[in-house]
């Protein structure tokens, strides 16, 4: 078996192990505030955590690791370690936000990974000290952007210590080693940290050490920052080593392969995006040797981690498309393909730069995120606008479907409103109490305005709202017209007494609702024209509002897990939806509603301008092992992308899993641990998941053709 392999099943096992934040983290948090010795300012304060994290938390090196940064597993609590912990979580609670030591991690960005290794985190110290330098005391902000300087300057440094005790720990490994082959891994691991992260990086090796350690430092003080588009930051320096011949793309592979590894270690099923291809800042085509390779290793790792996706252009290589589709054909679930050129536009017309719009990633599932400049808080909050219709059923005065729809959207407009007031205090607690002084060196203009990134030193703050059961909404609205309505077979009272006893006794009526009513996903233009009046509705609402940093509100369609949550908190409803059923998870056709076929619900889907949607959509389609594994199948389905693209829709995903595979997970899930599905909007092991989203996902039409 060979390292890969046996990898594999190591990063496997930790990922499913290690909890989502370690235990020694958590102890070294709390450690410090029960220590109660702070600066009074809030910036600071986060400092001291970080570093006390950074500076003390266990180094531990995997023999068969090429990268180092990694969970250890020595770590266990004593008592009197466990009663200092929750000493300090005691304090840390009854504080609340204002205690000041929360971060303003969003989960959902990514750091400016090409400035870390051009000019290393001494030309960052450079550039801070420089700021200091400049401080007007006159000014009002003055005292603040000190705190911002002092706590960032404090946090970095602690990372370059960390990285020096990585130094250390290699070089003795090395020493202790007796195998010759592994002793010279462990030298050269040790040889990324003689210069990086503190100089520039001058090598891929390096350089991706150098990424990945500090995204590492970032997961241990709770601060997510993903990978991003490593094909572009990175080949400048594989294509140098390459034309020396200091590396070979067959190491260069093995690293990537590791990378991979990394991701499910230390996130799980959490989904950690890299995004290829598309184009540059200057707008130039980003397709190149790693691009290739990082589709290739989705296959050779086979884990539900990184969450891969590629950006289409109209120029985007045939054969890079052939492989794509070759991954997914085998059951990967990923690449996922986005829509360069309509997220673009989108990005534009949201306030976004050229150059930002161009350099975007889906930062998880499918959110949209301009990369190293962002705050941006995504399915903030999840909005079932759906528990609108369980106060409209009941009224007998809506003698008309005009006034019927009309008072549905004004009670789904209180519901957005009451979310979103609470959105816009959150923020602002957020902003007046929390930090992020080691990601802020990192994210412009953080350093330029001398603020914490969740404070307005970020460029971009867009709030994403996310709509699970967007298409149901659309659906009853289609339901109600038919049957109340227009044929007049039953009354809105009806309607609410079948909801509100789940439809008991009256199956033939919601089979009616369900089979006979029309459904958005099937080209039908009465439908889909419900579906474009609801789009707008809930975009012309979000315009509405405001954070306190003047962060404007996008909307995202898909539901991570959510709409199996907001499900069972949802009665019936009139289209035909039991109650705890699963609401929709993307821009689509309900599970199993979309009769027509994958062309059908693309024609549905195209009819909405789908570029305001940059919170993100998701459209997941199901296709047969049996279509898609042959050479027929897979030209389909590379034809059907292209002609999605090019009708303007946003993004799409595949789930290529056997029906009976899945019946039979269910029945003896050890059999399938590494079962992988597309949820919505991310990729996650299907035994893993809850059996609500379990069913939802087996009622999902499996097609045979395009």
């Amino acid at each position: 078996m060979n390292r890969t392999e046996m990898y594999k099943r190591i990063a496997f096992e930790n990922g499913n192990r290690f909890p989502w934040y370690p235990e020694e983290c958590q102890y070294l948090m709390y450690k410090r505030i029960a220590e109660a010795e702070f600066a009074q300012i809030h910036n600071l304060k986060r400092a001291d955590i970080e570093c006390s994290i950074l500076d003390h938390y266990s180094i531990e090196i995997n023999s068969l690791e090429l990268l180092a940064g990694r969970f250890s597993n020595g770590f266990v609590l004593t008592d009197e370690q466990r009663n200092i912990m929750e000493k300090g979580r005691g304090i840390y609670e009854a504080a609340g936000i204002s205690g000041g030591w929360r971060n303003n991690a969003t989960g959902h960005r990514v750091i400016d990974y090409k400035k870390l290794l051009r000019v290393g985190i001494k030309g960052i110290l450079a550039e801070i000290d420089a700021n200091l330098e400049k401080i007007d005391y006159n000014s009002p902000e003055a005292v603040e952007k000190k705190a911002f300087y002092a706590a960032s300057k404090k946090s970095l440094e602690a990372v370059c210590r960390f990285a020096k005790r990585y130094y250390t720990e290699l070089i003795q490994a090395a020493e202790n080693e007796t195998e010759s082959e592994r002793r010279q891994e462990l030298k050269r691991m040790a040889e990324n940290f003689t210069h990086a992260p503190f100089e520039p990086c001058a090598h891929f090796y390096e350089a991706l050490q150098c990424m990945w350690f500090v995204q590492f430092c970032l997961k241990l003080v709770d601060d997510i920052s993903l990978t991003g588009r490593m094909d572009n930051y990175l080949f400048p320096y594989y294509k140098k080593d390459i034309e020396e011949g200091y590396i070979t793309e067959e190491f260069a592979f093995e690293l990537i392969e590791q990378l991979y590894f990394k991701h499910n270690e230390i996130y799980c099923s959490w989904p950690a995006a890299i995004m290829l291809g598309g184009v540059d800042r200057q707008g130039r085509p980003v397709w190149n040797t790693l691009t290739y390779l990082c589709v290739k290793a989705i296959e050779t790792t086979g884990l539900v981690n990184p969450s891969v996706a590629v950006c289409y252009t109209e120029d985007m290589p045939e054969d890079l498309l052939e492989l794509c589709v070759d991954m997914i054909s085998k059951g990967y679930t990923r690449p996922s393909i986005f829509n360069d050129r309509v997220i673009q536009e989108g990005l534009l017309e949201a306030g976004v730069s050229v150059e930002d719009a161009r350099y975007y990633v889906h930062s998880t599932c499918v959110e949209i995120t301009p990369i190293a400049c962002s705050n941006i808080r995504v399915a903030t909050p999840y909005i079932n606008i759906n528990q609108a219709f369980e106060k409209v059923l009941h009224r007998a005065d809506l003698n008309t479907f005009e006034k019927f729809s009309e008072c549905a959207k004004n009670v789904a407009a209180e519901i957005i409103r009451k979310d979103l007031t609470r959105v816009c205090e959150d923020m602002y607690a957020q902003q007046q109490y929390a930090s992020s002084p080691l990601a802020s060196a990192f994210i412009n203009d953080c350093l330029e305005r001398g603020k914490d990134c969740g404070a307005g030193g970020a460029r971009y703050d867009f709030i994403y709202p996310c709509f699970p059961g967007f298409v149901n909404f659309v659906d009853i609205l289609a339901a109600v017209k038919k049957a109340v309505y227009e044929e007049q077979v039953l009354t809105l009272s009806d309607v609410a007494e079948m909801c509100e006893n789940n439809f008991e006794g009256n199956e033939k009526w919601r089979q009616y609702l369900l089979n006979i009513c029309p459904k958005f996903g099937n080209d039908e233009d009465e439908v889909d024209a419900l579906a474009k009046e609801i789009y707008e509705f809930i975009r012309s609402e979000l315009k509405k509002y405001q954070t306190s940093l003047g962060g404007t509100f996008h909307p995202s369609y898909f539901a991570w897990i959510m709409h199996g949550a907001l499900g069972k908190q949802t009665q019936a409803t009139p289209d035909g939806r039991k109650e705890g059923e699963a609401l929709s998870e993307n821009m689509g056709a309900m599970q199993g509603r979309d009769k027509n076929g994958p062309l059908a619900v693309m024609r549905s889907i195209e009819k909405i301008d789908q570029k305001y949607g940059i919170g993100g959509i998701a459209t997941n389609f199901r296709f047969a092992k049996s279509f898609i594994g042959s050479d027929k199948g897979k030209l389909a389905v590379k034809n059907f992308i292209k002609v999605f693209m090019d009708n303007d829709c946003f993004e799409i995903q595949f789930n290529v899993v056997d029906q009976q595979d899945l019946m039979e997970a269910k029945k003896a899930p050890e059999k399938y641990r590494t079962l992988l599905v597309r949820v919505a909007g991310y990729s996650d092991y299907f035994v893993n998941l809850d059996p609500v989203i379990q069913g939802e996902i087996i009622k999902r039409s499996e097609h045979n053709m395009i």
